[in-house]
């Protein structure tokens, strides 16, 4: 099942700065990051724009590709552009650092929007804001917490008075994060262990 009223936005124009070189071209089981949170935005929504600075991209995977309406706000800024260019009601934002990530958690988020206020995951390690779901409207204020250098995400969430979906401990590997080459086999091996890797 898609969500037809939804569009998917990864958000992989950040500067991996920990991580030594674009995070989005690391190779995750064979695969770079960028393909895993590809194959899961399309099991999400047939409409799925990546916010990049590589506009190369676009032509290699088939799929638009926006740069920053306001360059240099980090990930906020990345919503912030994707809320801008998409024409669908609604915004799943993707991390293209989860390769573990499933869609069943992003559909939980979509059956809990209320009032059409932001949703967000909260795991056991606290709110996992670039697991979220947005509406077009919440632009306006993003666009205005980062004209004020406002930058981080969980401020807006805040705000906008957002939903928060907790997700038991048993949820918390889908929600690792890879900031350094160690943690890429790490996770390799998480994945390989539940059969996930191709």
């Amino acid at each position: 099942m898609k969500i037809t009223e939804a569009s998917a936005a990864i958000i992989a124009g950040g500067k991996s700065r920990r991580f030594g070189s674009p995070k989005h071209q690391a190779l995750f089981c064979g695969r770079p990051l960028i393909e895993w949170s590809i194959e899961l935005a399309a099991s999400l929504s047939e409409r799925i724009i990546l916010i990049a600075s590589e506009k190369q991209l676009e032509q290699k995977f088939g799929l638009p590709v926006a740069e920053d309406v306001v360059p240099g706000k980090g990930p906020l800024g990345g919503i912030l552009t994707a809320l801008k260019h998409i024409e669908t009601e609604w915004l799943f934002v993707l991390p293209v650092d989860m390769p573990l990530l499933k869609k069943d958690i992003y559909f939980k988020l979509w059956e809990r929007r209320k009032n059409g206020r932001p949703v967000v995951a909260v795991s056991d390690t606290g709110i996992e804001s670039m697991v979220s779901l947005w509406r077009r409207s919440h632009a306006a204020l993003i666009e205005s917490l980062i004209m004020s250098d406002q930058l981080k995400i969980n401020v807006a969430l805040r705000k906008l008075n957002a939903e928060e979906v907790f997700f038991p401990a048993e949820f918390s590997v889908f929600f690792s994060n890879i900031n350094f080459k160690e943690d890429l086999a790490r996770l390799e091996k998480i994945s390989k262990a539940r059969g996930r890797a191709s």
